[in-house]
């Protein structure tokens, strides 16, 4: 009661919201920081494990299944516990992962992916159900894209400390450092877990459907089939998620195995890509709201994202320095700002009380994307050895995306 009492005090000067958004924000970097610490590392991790580089696409891959298993099957815990507990041991489990990861046996490194993609799985949901109850509605997607920044920054301090751990100490020392932070700041929330869940401590667990019952698996498809917009709008987050994932789960590997770059300088220029995206998240956030469209803001960022797989595949082994830095900005603000608009959105137009669960269902398709993208583009990096090619071809979904959405519009329209 002590820690709860003393945030309630501080929550006293300053609005509720701004706390929940801090929160979300600060468990929303951890959670990137966790997630994109072994594809950070690839070149490196791939060779102490004694296997191809481009295998570092799988590891995204099944990174990105673990998050499908949580969305399907984990949703019912976020009325159970809350959504702040569910944070935490997502925390919990990514910092249990990597210590699993410093086995270095590839099959270990598969498992603690799986495990550490369980562990990210609570961010959307249990992130949208909190700043769905607490965000100003005419700041609402400005909050979500504050809260989706926080994504690109994690990574950015991923790609800014670990290569350079990495290379000075080994990267055990590397992944061992970001399992202390995870622990680190699943505790630090712990006193704002009441005030923000609206669940004090000694208090009976909210109501909740069982585990791993049918009708709990199918809750997040029945809210997505339940609103007409919302299966287009996940086939328009898949396609962005299939040049995210494989633009991050391949940069450092593409700088180092196909550039011919250090492993050091490629954590610097990833690190700007992620940078950048932080900067683009809020903005793109501020330009919804200022135009009161999140659905045309959208469709802008499928052309942003194309041209961002486009010009990942027109990068060259010749390109001075400040060209691939200038490069990593640029498509870091086309290919990873598109996030808060979307979950915005979906929280906008999903049935009233089923924001979780429309999340964790349209998030479920998008998360296909996070797959398949990296493990495809492994599949045609392994059989065509080009980076380049295989940049250009991903290019084709969020072009197809966005044909999607101005058929919609004109419809709509007519």
């Amino acid at each position: 009661m002590g820690e709860l009492s003393r945030a309630r005090r501080a929550g006293a000067q300053a609005p509720l919201w701004i706390w929940a958004l801090a929160v979300t924000s600060l468990m929303q970097v951890t959670s990137a920081l966790l997630t994109g610490a072994m594809p950070v590392i690839g070149p490196t991790l791939t060779a102490a494990a004694g296997v191809p580089p481009e295998r570092i696409g799988h590891v995204t891959a099944m990174s990105a299944f673990g998050t499908m298993l949580f969305l399907v099957a984990g949703n019912p815990l976020l009325p159970r516990f809350g959504a702040v507990r569910l944070l935490q041991a997502g925390a919990l489990l990514g910092a249990a992962s990597l210590g699993l990861a410093l086995l270095g046996w590839w099959p270990a490194l598969l498992l603690a992916a799986l495990l550490l993609g369980i562990g990210y799985g609570p961010s959307p949901p249990a992130g949208s159900d909190i700043l769905q109850r607490h965000a100003p509605a005419h700041r609402r997607v400005l909050v979500f894209s504050i809260k989706q920044a926080a994504v690109p920054l994690g990574g950015a301090f991923g790609g800014l400390i670990l290569p350079p751990l990495a290379t000075q100490y080994g990267w055990r020392a590397g992944l061992a450092a970001i399992a202390l932070t995870a622990l680190a700041t699943a505790f630090l929330v712990q006193p704002w877990r009441g005030v923000i869940d609206g669940n004090g401590a000694g208090e009976p667990p909210r109501s909740a459907p069982p585990l791993l019952g049918w009708s709990a698996l199918m809750r997040p498809f029945r809210a997505l089939a339940a609103v007409p917009g919302l299966p287009r709008l996940s086939y328009v987050g898949f396609a962005f998620a299939v040049v995210q994932g494989s633009l991050l789960g391949f940069y450092v590997t593409d700088m180092v195995d196909g550039l011919g770059q250090g492993l050091a300088e490629a954590g610097r220029a990833f690190a700007v890509l992620q940078g950048t995206g932080v900067v683009a998240r809020v903005s793109i956030g501020w330009i919804a709201d200022r135009i009161g469209s999140a659905l045309a803001t959208l469709q802008a960022l499928t052309i942003a994202s194309m041209a961002a797989a486009l010009l990942a595949a027109a990068m060259a082994s010749a390109w001075p320095w400040w060209a691939f830095l200038a490069a990593a900005g640029l498509m870091g603000f086309a290919a990873t700002s598109w996030n808060g608009v979307y979950l915005a959105e979906i929280a906008r137009i999903a049935l009233p009380g089923q924001v979780g669960d429309a999340t964790s269902g349209s998030t479920f398709v998008t998360f296909i994307g996070y797959v398949l993208g990296p493990a495809s583009f492994a599949a045609l990096v392994g059989a065509t050895q080009s980076y380049r090619l295989a940049f250009a071809l991903v290019a084709l979904l969020p072009l197809s995306a966005a044909l999607l959405l101005l058929r919609a519009r004109r419809v709509t329209a007519e």
